[in-house]
């Protein structure tokens, strides 16, 4: 599927990529030379088989349909996306089709799946189902987006992969285990950690009257997974360990730890043992067997 932002203003047809960043600046694939736009305004990635919208904390909101965007939404031929005064309408061309089998001759393209070894990063928001009964849609989308808008940027500086968004939650990833890859997941953790305290001081009076700070846990993890084309129009990495690196950060509240990583991952890169504090083994829901979890307390260089 290929999919188009077409400028109602000028009919100014635009090609969506993988990733494409709505705004005023220069290095934004869909420029809008408009100062009631924000320099990094929007996100429109493909994802699970489509297009999603993504308000990047703007001041001045995203709008789908006439309606201000309080949430990810998936887009269908024929919207109309709004930014200012300056309105697109999203087409698409063609649609997405179940691979054919492994093996199946004929016009249809076979996906190349590969086994490889990653690191692995899942960091997701503390406490958003708290967040969201809390604060006005209007606040919750800019806060959520500015979240999206720094993942976005902070992943791709460190070299890694942003395979989804699932909701408050990002899954990351680096296709080879090394020790530059292994550093630049810890550096990617610590910047995570750091955009926490950056959306909190954007708007401090939000957070001041729910009596909250902005909060995410990250989880690092290694291992072999799936890795290529699982649909066409889709290329992501499924297996255990992904699986397991999300049930590991979910250990962050239990462990009260920002940054867990995995015994594996410490393995793989002995010499940042000293940063962290073994938890021991612990169990993680899904799995009979346990994994053995560090809290990292400092971070390299």
């Amino acid at each position: 599927m290929t999919a188009f932002l077409n400028r109602i203003e000028n009919s100014e047809a635009i090609s969506l990529g993988a990733v494409s960043i709505v705004g005023r600046s220069p290095e934004c694939e869909v420029i809008i030379a408009d100062p009631r736009v924000s320099r990094r305004h929007a996100m429109i990635r493909k994802q699970d088989g489509g297009f999603y919208l993504f308000d990047l904390g703007s001041f001045n909101g995203s709008y789908l349909n006439g309606a201000r965007l309080t949430a990810t939404r998936r887009l269908h031929h024929g919207d109309v996306i709004s930014f200012a005064e300056h309105e697109f309408h999203y087409t698409e061309t063609g649609s997405l089709q179940t691979p054919q089998s492994a093996g199946k001759t004929g016009d249809s393209t076979i996906a190349l799946i590969r086994s490889t070894p990653v690191v692995l990063l899942v960091s997701d928001i503390k406490g958003f189902t708290a967040l969201s009964e809390e604060l006005e849609a209007g606040d919750l989308a800019q806060i959520i987006g500015g979240w999206y808008s720094d993942c976005e940027l902070i992943l791709s500086e460190e070299g890694a992969t942003l395979d989804k968004f699932i909701g408050d939650c990002v899954l990351a990833y680096w296709t080879t285990v090394e020790k530059d890859t292994l550093l630049a997941a810890l550096r990617a953790a610590n910047r995570l950690l750091d955009s926490c305290e950056k959306i909190y001081e954007a708007r401090p009076d939000v957070f001041a009257r729910i009596h909250r700070r902005f909060e995410v846990g990250v989880a690092l993890h290694t291992g072999k997974v799936a890795y290529g084309g699982m649909s066409q129009g889709e290329f992501t990495l499924v297996g255990d360990p992904v699986n397991l690196t999300f049930r590991l950060e979910s250990l962050t509240r239990e462990m009260e730890s920002n940054v867990l990583v995995s015994g594996d991952f410490v393995k793989a890169i002995p010499e940042v043992r000293h940063h962290c504090k073994n938890l021991g083994v612990r169990r993680v829901k899904g799995r009979a067997q346990g994994i053995e979890v560090f809290a990292v307390k400092s971070f390299p260089g």
